[in-house]
């Protein structure tokens, strides 16, 4: 990661992304005006392939300094918030990217004119979920882009995507991030020395997670009231419990994010009224405003999971011995008394599991109440409460 850096020298958005070669590589090529048409970003989860193509795409569409990024305009904040129009964020809804997302919204959003001038950048998140429709689908597009049109794939499985669509693409391969890079980069985005390297410890390289924890109070103060109930979930009467607390938050969030797109939507109107293209323009943020929307309950969710993932794993770090270091320092007591208990490291391994393969269960069943709660009361019955009477941890 970067230094301090006079954004007219350097564009600023760079500062904040991962160093390395694939850094370099994108940086080096947008300013000088010889950008790929599409691109594909590879590496392992949470290395900060979302943060690169942010960035891309602001050195992209940046007007104050073309080709860098400033940082601090209008278009690059708006881009980091991910509300720039011309920006557009395709993701998956359930278990895959269909062919009918890549027909009805993609291609033809790509073959518009861009909403505020400039260019247009679409951003594929985990790409390698478009099925072999999907990829054929967009492949017509990638051989022939609109000249005013830029595609970031990013992708954790390569051999997911086909030969046929990565050649298409110019690949830059992004490594796992040091748990100390993580901590100096969000120190240098503000976040407080010791909830930096609290959330480092947490995110185990996975610089997506990091952000999340360490730079948004929210996530922060969710993520110690999941990683609590790992040591509640001792019945199944705990367990639905657990599993309304988690729904309840997942609501709030949801509803804070409607709020969020309340607000684009006024300034959106304020900034361009009733003119030509602003029934469009509406349109488009409606479509996405919907599936953030989806997306914001269900990232809670999952956030509950990898939480009482993480805690499992603690107290299977403590029983090792000494040598172990316990992520959810605010939970120690309850890790110490998990790993001292009669519960089988079995158990807990099998508890880890199926926190890991429960979000691929939310992705394909139509009632995340149900799901959340079939989930929970399977870890309290792995963990019979007569084994484990143990006191929750106030986060």
């Amino acid at each position: 990661m970067r230094g301090k850096a006079d954004p007219h020298e350097e564009g600023a958005v760079w500062d904040s992304v991962p160093d390395g070669p694939a850094t370099a590589a994108a940086s080096a090529a947008i300013s000088a005006g010889a950008a790929a048409h599409a691109w594909v970003l590879l590496g392992p989860r949470g290395a900060g392939k979302m943060q690169v193509a942010l960035a891309m795409a602001a050195a992209l569409t940046c007007r104050e300094l073309p080709g860098l990024g400033c940082g601090r305009c209008g278009v690059c904040l708006r881009i980091a918030r991910r509300s720039y129009l011309d920006i557009h964020h395709i993701a998956p809804e359930g278990p895959i990217i269909s062919v009918e997302v890549i027909r009805t919204i993609v291609i033809p959003e790509a073959l518009r004119s861009p909403f505020e001038g400039g260019r247009k950048v679409f951003v594929i998140e985990e790409a390698e979920r478009m099925n072999p429709q999907a990829q054929n689908a967009l492949l017509k597009t990638l051989e022939e882009p609109p000249l005013d049109t830029v595609f970031i794939l990013l992708c954790d499985q390569e051999d997911e995507l086909l030969e046929t669509v990565r050649s298409r693409c110019r690949a830059l391969r992004l490594e796992a991030v040091a748990e100390g890079e993580v901590v100096a980069w969000l120190e240098r985005r503000g976040a407080p020395p010791v909830e930096a390297a609290w959330a480092a410890r947490l995110a185990g390289g996975d610089l997506d997670r990091a952000a999340g924890l360490g730079l948004d109070p929210e996530a922060g103060r969710r993520w110690r009231l999941f990683a609590g109930m790992g040591a509640r979930l001792v019945s199944p009467v705990d367990a639905l419990d657990a599993a309304a607390e988690v729904m309840t938050e997942a609501s709030a969030a949801s509803k804070a994010r409607a709020r969020a797109q309340k607000e684009e939507v006024e300034e959106l109107a304020e900034s361009l009224g009733d003119g030509r293209g602003t029934a469009t323009l509406r349109s488009a943020l409606a479509r996405r405003h919907k599936r953030e929307l989806r997306r914001a309950e269900e990232e809670v969710l999952i956030e509950a999971l990898e939480a009482l993932g993480s805690f499992y794993r603690d107290v299977l770090t403590a029983r090792a011995g000494p040598g172990g270091s316990v992520a959810n320092v605010d939970h120690a007591g309850a890790v110490e008394k998990w790993a001292a208990s009669e519960v089988s490291s079995r158990a807990l391994v099998e508890a880890m599991h199926r926190c890991a393969d429960a979000p691929n269960a939310l992705a394909k069943n139509a009632n995340p109440t149900l799901t959340m709660e079939a989930t929970l009361v399977a870890l309290a019955r792995l963990v019979p409460a007569a084994e484990s009477p143990l006191p929750a941890t106030a986060p």
